[in-house]
Order: structure tokens, then sequence, then C-alpha cells
């Protein structure tokens, strides 16, 4: 496979079906690709049996082979380019007789013949190259040769040169990806096109020296010391044609990287791995700087070093808890990249329970530089409101706890509106304002600190896909939560190791695809914080909840809320998953003591104002009605004007009901809005729901068959029901009831019917074997 090179190859396709007598040349460094593009693209026109590719033709013994290399000629009788003396002995026809003959077996498709790896194209091999090109127009052959450089300049009219140039980032990182069984981050391929030139084959070699950690970004990586032997190759012809005074200069660049010539504004080296060569030569040559040639600039030491390994999440090189990092260079700055890495990655900040709870002999502005990346122009009002955020969300981390989220809430509000933030802060915040139930304002403080910024770190780029990915995630925008940790883990591939990264990958692919999370083990089990296990117990919970394993739901569900009371998703929805989930796994009305003390803390109304949330917080009421009938307060929800209401938040309505009437036995009504439900999804991209609509329905028939409809009842109808039940007359049920007893006859009548029972006989025979909750409760 060929990547980024479209334009050339239509280039020589359209050579290998023309009909002009010319030759065609394909110029470039070795290991830019030539044999194969070239190969491709006569693959790509129907020539891959009808072409034929000479190898060696410089060499003594040069031969022709088919595209597959199955078959071989040996050439060398009629082959001299080096050789002048002997090019009026050169006979093209029997060349190409040869060729002709032993590729008549071929196919049908265009005659091409490839001359491979001519090296570099001077006067004789180029008269040569033209002799063999006219002889092979006569006897419906095109020719295409592979050359490094030219050294005769200009060439005849005959001759096309197409310069092959280096691979952009996308092509590089897709030739390094098909190669390499590691993901690579995307600034490690940034570096290694900088290094190689975008020279693929160059690229790879230095990729090959590199470890798995440095590959994913886990451990820093900025040049390498030496240079191999594909690099010898490739730049050969071209350090041999420098004069000193060029090496010399070429020797004293200054190889910074990339970041180095990002600041610069220009690359200060095109070719930086021949820059180490004249190093090299230098060095061999006794020359003094010629021993610092295998010298990259790594960057300084002390807590610089610490903070750009923050700063670029290179967690390999980190302790297992961030703390260590602060313990060992007390720095406001270097305190506050650590602790907003903790709060972003979900690791455990503290090495024990009794350590301390706040960064310790750093000064109380660290926090200022949590949330801003330059403090000094903010106002006083915001920092003191920024510190107490910051304290308030440490002790949250440490115990769990939080005493005022009134406080916390107008906190964030005042932090948030200042400009220069952080966005490893502005993540953070996102959390918490969702954890309020403040969605409206963790989109506005998205959306506030949206613009362009110049110089943004490793840890910036992926705490605002995490932030943007949270949002979506809370909004039940799974395919945008899916796009957004696509981004982040392009970076850094590590980010899909992450707890909060797997819980919205998991939640986010069960409601696209109906994918079952494979295990509930996180990667390196023991240094994340309770929160993040707490919000990762979530998200899987609603994972098992979309694809309607209900009892795993529960049991996580459960887990999320002991270990973290204030989850991203916000209270109110991680309840209402609880809530659904025992609903849909357990007999009718049996919410157990340990769910309902998970759902006693009460809930303030602001944080239930945003539509949605305050959805499902109706959907959690229906679902909690002490009389088991809920069916007002479904219809009211379900009735309301659909604007305000997500189609999210519609489907969750949709799918409690349908699942909660039959269970109780409305199975009429229970999937008529499952039906819709299933309508609704399709056409909001959340298929996933069918898996678990469909899972639901198969458990409901096998274990009871079709139901009564009990729940379709109205409340003067049950009334009735209830009192026939217990024997009395419909004369009785009318003075009870305060209705004719032709009234009662037809209403009994239209329940029979709705019950699919004959008479008041088979009432009472079917209240004895299946009772509805509110008959048996009544």
């Amino acid at each position: 496979m060929v990547h980024g090179r479209d334009r050339e190859l239509r280039v020589i396709g359209h050579f290998a079906t023309d009909l002009d007598p010319t030759v065609l040349v394909v110029r470039g460094l070795s290991g830019i690709g030539k044999t194969a593009t070239v190969l491709h693209a006569l693959k790509l026109v129907g020539a891959g049996s009808s072409a034929v590719r000479v190898v060696r033709p410089c060499s003594p013994r040069p031969s022709a082979h088919d595209l597959e290399n199955r078959r071989r000629i040996d050439l060398s009788a009629w082959s001299h380019p080096d050789h002048p003396e002997h090019g009026s002995d050169f006979d093209a026809a029997g060349f190409l007789r040869a060729v002709s003959a032993w590729a008549a077996d071929g196919g049908t498709g265009p005659r091409v013949l490839f001359v491979d790896d001519v090296g570099v194209l001077t006067a004789e091999r180029a008269r040569w190259l033209q002799h063999l090109a006219d002889e092979a127009y006569g006897q419906d052959w095109r020719v295409i040769a592979a050359v490094r450089s030219i050294a005769v300049e200009p060439l005849s009219d005959d001759v096309e040169v197409l310069e092959l140039g280096p691979l952009d980032r996308g092509s590089l990182r897709r030739v390094l990806d098909m190669e390499l069984s590691v993901p690579v981050a995307a600034d490690v391929v940034e570096h290694l096109r900088w290094w190689s030139a975008g020279n693929p084959r160059l690229a790879l070699e230095l990729a090959g020296s590199l470890s798995a950690a440095e590959l994913r970004g886990d451990a820093s990586w900025t040049g390498p010391d030496t240079v191999g032997s594909a690099a010898r190759r490739a730049y050969r012809a071209m350090l041999a044609g420098l004069d000193p005074a060029t090496m010399t200069a070429l020797a004293a660049v200054h190889l910074g990287g990339v970041a180095v010539a990002r600041r610069d504004g220009r690359s200060t080296v095109r070719h930086p791995l021949l820059s180490l060569l004249c190093r090299e030569a230098r060095g061999a040559d006794g020359h003094a700087d010629g021993h610092e040639a295998y010298v990259v600039d790594r960057g300084v030491t002390g807590p610089g070093t610490a903070a750009s390994i923050l700063d670029g999440l290179h967690l390999d090189e980190l302790p297992a808890r961030p703390w260590a990092v602060v313990a060992a260079s007390p720095d406001p700055r270097l305190a506050a990249r650590a602790v907003g890495v903790s709060l972003m990655t979900g690791r455990a900040w503290a090495d024990h329970r009794d350590g301390p709870l706040t960064p310790d002999g750093v000064g109380p502005e660290w926090t200022d530089h949590l949330w801003w990346r330059d403090p000094v122009g903010v106002d006083g009002e915001a920092r003191a409101a920024g510190a107490r955020v910051a304290v308030t969300l440490l002790r949250l981390e440490d115990t769990g706890d939080l005493p005022d989220p009134s406080g916390l809430r107008a906190d964030l509000r005042l932090i948030g509106a200042t400009p220069g933030q952080d966005w490893v802060g502005v993540d953070i915040q996102v959390r918490a304002l969702l954890m309020l139930g403040d969605v409206a304002g963790a989109r506005s403080l998205l959306a506030d600190h949206s613009g362009a910024s110049s110089g943004s770190t490793v840890a910036e780029i992926v705490a605002r896909d995490l932030a943007a990915a949270r949002v979506a995630a809370f909004d039940g925008r799974a395919i945008d939560v899916r796009a957004h940790l696509a981004h982040a883990a392009e970076l850094r591939p590590s980010v899909d190791e992450w707890l909060p990264a797997r819980g919205l990958r998991a939640s986010a692919d069960a409601v696209v695809d109906g994918t079952v999370p494979a295990s509930t083990m996180p990667a390196q089990a023991g240094s994340w914080s309770a929160r993040a296990l707490g919000e990762y117990a979530a998200d899987l919970g609603a994972a098992h909840l979309v694809v309607g394993q209900a009892e795993g739901a529960v049991a996580l569900l459960t887990i999320a809320l002991e270990h973290c009371a204030w989850p991203y998703r916000g209270r109110v929805q991680v309840r209402c998953d609880l809530v659904e989930a025992v609903m849909a796994s357990s007999p009718p009305g049996q919410v157990g003591p340990r769910t309902q003390r998970l759902l006693e803390p009460p809930v303030a109304p602001e944080e239930r104002s945003a539509a949605d949330v305050a959805a499902a917080y109706s959907r959690l009421g229906a679902l909690l009605a002490d009389d088991g009938t809920p069916s007002a307060t479904f219809e009211a929800a379900l009735h309301a004007p659909p604007a305000p209401m997500s189609p999210w938040q519609r489907v969750r309505m949709l799918v409690a009901y349908g699942r909660y009437a039959v269970t109780r036995g409305g199975r009429a009504t229970g999937t008529a809005m499952l039906d819709e439900a299933r309508t609704l999804v399709r056409l909001a991209g959340m298929a996933g729901w069918l898996r678990g609509i469909d899972v639901f329905l198969a458990e409901a028939d096998a274990s009871g068959g079709t139901d009564p409809e009990w729940e379709v009842l109205g409340r003067h109808e049950r009334e009735m029901v209830r009192l026939a039940v217990h024997g009395a007359t419909n004369s009785q049920i009318a003075q009870a009831t305060f209705v004719s007893e032709r009234t009662v006859v037809n209403r009994l009548r239209r329940a029979y019917a709705t019950l699919g029972i004959r008479d008041r006989r088979d009432l009472v025979r079917l209240a004895e074997t299946r009772p509805p909750a509110w008959l048996v409760s009544g």
C-alpha cells in the first residue's frame, strides 16, 4: 500500500498507458518510495502481469523480474551503462527481444519496462537509457527509470522527470501505523517526519530504535544520537558532494527538533540527519566539535524537566502518584501542573491516606497556576475563588465530601469568566460544573475558551478533548464523545488506558454500536482515585443498561454512587440509571434499602434546572412513585413540549416507561413506547439501544409470556376491578364509586376486553395467578 502519492500515481499511470515517445524518470532519495510507488501505479492501470522490472541495471549482472518477483532472466550480456567504451556495442534491440520473449507469457496490459535503481543519472547512463527508450518505443514498450539524482542538466526533451518529495504528516502516520505494532503519538510522528525529512524508510529506521513508551509518547524523545545505515545510504552521495565550508556550516547547525523550528518560524535545516553526518565526519577528522555531534538538545534539568514531563504527558517518567513530583522539587507552577494532571487522568494524588491534602511547602499561589497561564493580571477576588475551588476539589477527591455545593458553583462562575486560562484547569472546571448539574455553564466555559491558543502543551490539548467529551457524554452525544476521544488518543495513545477515557468510550460504544463492555478491569489497578473508579463504574453501568444487562448495571451503578457521590454525569442521571436498572432486573416495586440509601441525599433545585436533568429527575420520580402507578407522571413528561428535552432524554424516557409497563403487565403500552424508542434511536444515531430493547423483550417473553395489560386500566377501572376481585356485586361497586350500575357493567366489560378475559370468574383467577403491584398493595 502506498500513502500520500496520489498525484504521482496518476502521473505514472497516465504515462504507462500513453503513446508519447518519452522516458519517465522518477527521482528521489533512497528510501523515499520510488520502487513502491511505480509498482503500485503499474498494478493500478492493469500492468501488473505485463510490466517488467529491470533490477541492478548498473551492475555487471543486471536481471529482469516480473512485478511479483516470481521469474527472473539474466541481462548481463546486453547492459553496459557504466562503460561508455561499450556503448556502441549495446544491443538495445536484443535486450528488448530477450525481455519480450521472456515476458510473452504475461498479461495483456500495458507493456512497461521499469528500470529500477539507476542511482545517479550521469551523462553515460542518460545516453544508455535514451537509446533503450528509442528502441523500446518501436516495440511498443514504455520505459520508466528510478534515479536518486540527476548529474546531467538539462536532459533532452524526450525525458520527463517526476520528483518524489517528502511525505506529509498524515501519510507518514499511515505508513508507521501499517508497519509498526505500536500506535505512534502524533507529536512523535512530527518528530520522526522532521528528522527523516519526510523519508518513510528513514522514519521507519528511526522508529525501530525507539521503545514502545517513546513511540506512544509516554516517554520523551526529541531526536536520535546516531545515524542509521539507511540514512547513511540515502545521504552518501549528498555528503560526498559537500565542500568543506558547507560541511562546517551544517555541522554547526543547532538541532533543536520540531519545537525549535516552530519557535523560529522556519526550519533551520532541511535534512537534520545530514547535519549529524557532517558532525560525525568532522569528529572523525579530529575537529573539536565532533564529539558533540551525537548530543541532541534534550532540555534543562531540575524542576523544568519535571514540568516538561507533565506538560508532555510522558507518564512513564512519572511516579505512580504525582505528589512525589512536588515533594522532590517544591515549586508553585510544578505543583499546579502535578495537581492538574492528577485530576485530569484520575490518578491518586497522595501517597497514602494520611498524606498531605494540598501541596505543602510551595506557597498558596500554586492554585493560581492551576487555572491561569499567567496569573499576574488576574484580580484578587478571582484568585481567591480559584484557591477555594482547588482546595474543595482536592478534598472531594480525597473524602468524597462536598459541604457547600452552592459556594463551589459561585466560585466556578467567578473564575470561569476570566481570560488566559490553562486548558487543564478548564477541564477540571467543566467536570465540576457537570457534577453540579450545570451543563449550560460547562458549555459556555468551553465556548468562551475555544479560540486558538499558540503554544498549547500536550496536556492542554488532551484536556480540551476530554472536557468536550464529558459535555458530549452528559448530553448523550455519543458520536461526538468518540470523535473527541479519538483526537486525544491520536496525540497520546495511552489516553485510552485512563479510567476517565475508558469509561467514556465504553458508554459511547454501547450507545452507538451496542457494544458490550469487554471488561471492567482497569489497567494499572490500584493507582486510580476513588472518584475516578466511581465515575468509571457509572460509565460502565450506563453502558450495561443500554445493551440490556440490567443486573450488571445495578452492581456497577451501586459501586459508582458508593465511591463517588458527585460523578460528572450528575447525581440525578446516575441515580435514575440505578433505579431504572433495578426496576428492569428485579420484581416490580423492589427497590432495596441499599439502593434507597444511595438516593436519600436531597438534590437542590439548581442542580436539576437544566432541561435534560429535569427530565431525568421527572423520570426518577415516576419510577419511584409510591403507588406503583407512574403512568400519569410518565405521560405528563412524554407529552411535554419536545423542544427542551433532547432526543437522548426522550429515548431514555420512552425506554424507561416501556420497560416499566412491560414489567408490570402493560405489554401493549410498553411495546408501543419501545417501538417509538426504536424509531428515534435510528434517527438520532443511537442504534445501540436497539440491542438493549431486544434483550429486554426477549427476557420478558421467556420469563412469563404475554402478561395481562393491567397497567392500561385507568384509575376508576382499577378501583372497580379491586372491588370485584374482593367479591363486591355490581350494586355495591356502584355505591362505592358513585356511579350507576350500567356504568359499572360497561367499564368492567372494557376491563375484561383489555385484559383478554371473558368474565368475572376469569378476572378472579387472573388476579390470583398474576396480580399487578397496585392490586397486591391494595
